[in-house]
């Protein structure tokens, strides 16, 4: 950890207990601004043949014309080409591959967003596609929003979650201890979230929404996660009624989405009978 981190840290700790208020306020400032870099929120031009604008802001990449249909969506801060590797595989007279920009990502470059816009933009990926994806691949914060519409609309048919929470509270609880937030400046962070996303966190339990999801759905995480605990995969692939959970080690939280083995896994589940 770097002195700057560790300087920060402490000078946020002492903000929120004396102003906790004021200290959530700004956690969730920082909490809804997406830090992306100009190449990263690029890389859908050289993968994609084109987009159309959704009507809540973000964007819909399109590469393909194959009858199936594919849906990829980034996570948090997330961006396009970070399944770049997985998209070569995939042959595009067999799928249409469609990316998900949300609110304040990729080629939507709005400052805020946060989790209920990525729900949206999935939402209307759906409408504007007309029928269920084949399949939906999530990473991080991506997965959870797919599980939440998953349990709202037949959607998909089947999902694949990498890397994703089990609950959006446990990614709530991270951020604030990583901001250093006082006991009661974090209980006003997740009353301000909730009312900025517009959904209570009990709302966003995906391990309560699973159990109502039948479509076929693979699990992938990595043991030396730092983001989100691979404990939470497993978690969920006890309640989803048809899953399976394929486990990696040393690869973290994104670089497993580069793994030659992983996406072979995922081209696997996409080809083939579920096994569980």
């Amino acid at each position: 950890m770097s002195l700057s981190l560790d300087m920060f840290q402490a000078a946020f700790g002492v903000y929120s207990r004396l102003l906790p208020s004021r200290a959530a306020s700004k956690a969730v400032k920082l909490m809804t601004s997406p830090r992306i870099n100009a190449e990263r929120r690029n890389s859908s031009k050289e993968l994609f043949d084109g987009g159309v604008p959704l009507s809540g802001g973000g964007v819909l990449s399109i590469h393909g014309n194959g009858r199936k249909k594919m849906l990829l969506l980034h996570g948090w801060s997330g961006w396009v080409g970070q399944f770049k590797d997985l998209i070569r595989q995939v042959d595009p007279n067999e799928y249409t591959i469609y990316a998900v920009h949300p609110l304040g990502h990729g080629e939507s470059h709005t400052q805020e967003s946060h989790p209920g816009r990525f729900i949206e933009a999935v939402f209307e990926a759906h409408d504007y596609v007309g029928r269920p994806f084949d399949v939906a691949i999530g990473h991080s914060l991506g997965s959870a929003a797919l599980v939440y519409v998953a349990a709202m609309r037949s959607c998909f048919d089947r999902l694949v979650l990498v890397s994703g929470p089990a609950t959006i509270e446990g990614v709530l609880n991270r951020f604030a201890r990583f901001v250093n937030l006082g006991e009661k400046s974090k209980r006003l962070f997740i009353r301000k979230m909730e009312a900025t996303v517009g959904l209570d966190v009990d709302r966003l339990d995906l391990v309560t929404l699973a159990p109502s999801i039948e479509q076929p759905t693979l699990l992938v995480h990595d043991d030396s996660d730092r983001e989100v605990p691979a404990t939470e995969s497993k978690t969920l692939n006890q309640v989803f009624p048809r899953s399976r959970l394929v486990e990696t080690s040393g690869y973290g939280h994104s670089r497993l989405l580069r793994d030659p083995e992983v996406i072979s896994e995922i081209v696997e589940f996409m080809h083939l009978p579920f096994r569980p």
